[in-house]
């Protein structure tokens, strides 16, 4: 399996102080967010998984530091992390996604928002196809539409599983064992 990811998600891996958007269901962001993502990225590592992180979202995530370079180390690190470049053949399938969407008649693909940013989504969701990703890793409500209109299955920080240690250590600390 190849999996893939948009800045919401890489931005809380890199940044642990980054604030989570909430669950629509709850209002409330997934707690313990970080250890979802840190065990999530264990997994993947675990079971040699690659995890594409496509170059706009990259550079978006870089963009909200003042440590760049810590960030792009950070990633280095992680054996499962793979950056992967907007190419030709992201290009082809951008044009693609794009031409699709103006066929039906609503270039933004019932999106309300700025025209740039549709097609800056389209881009990150069109890296992670023809990387063959076929789960995306988000919580931007924009973002998970394309991803979805394009056959990828969307996966939220609230749908990760906490961690089994920290589920068990927490169940001793809070005194109910």
């Amino acid at each position: 399996m190849i999996a893939a990811c948009d800045t919401t998600f890489l931005t809380l891996l890199l940044n642990p102080n980054a604030t989570p958007r909430p669950d629509p269901s709850t209002g409330a962001p997934a707690p313990y967010c970080v250890l979802r993502i840190e065990a999530l990225i264990d997994k993947l590592s675990e079971q040699k998984t690659k995890l594409i992180v496509p170059s706009p979202a990259l550079a978006e995530t870089l963009v909200s530091t003042d440590r760049p370079e810590s960030y792009m180390k950070k990633i280095a690190s992680f054996s499962c992390i793979e950056p992967a470049d907007f190419d030709a053949r992201a290009a082809f399938e951008l044009a693609k996604l794009t031409r699709d969407a103006m066929q039906s008649g609503d270039k933004r693909s019932g999106i309300n928002a700025e025209w740039q940013r549709v097609k800056f989504d389209r881009q990150i969701v069109a890296i992670a196809m023809v990387s063959g990703a076929s789960v995306f890793y988000s919580d931007d409500t924009d973002q998970c539409a394309f991803a979805e209109m394009s056959g990828l299955k969307v996966l939220h920080t609230w749908d990760l599983e906490l961690p089994s240690s920290y589920a068990q250590d927490d169940l001793f600390e809070s005194g109910k064992a």
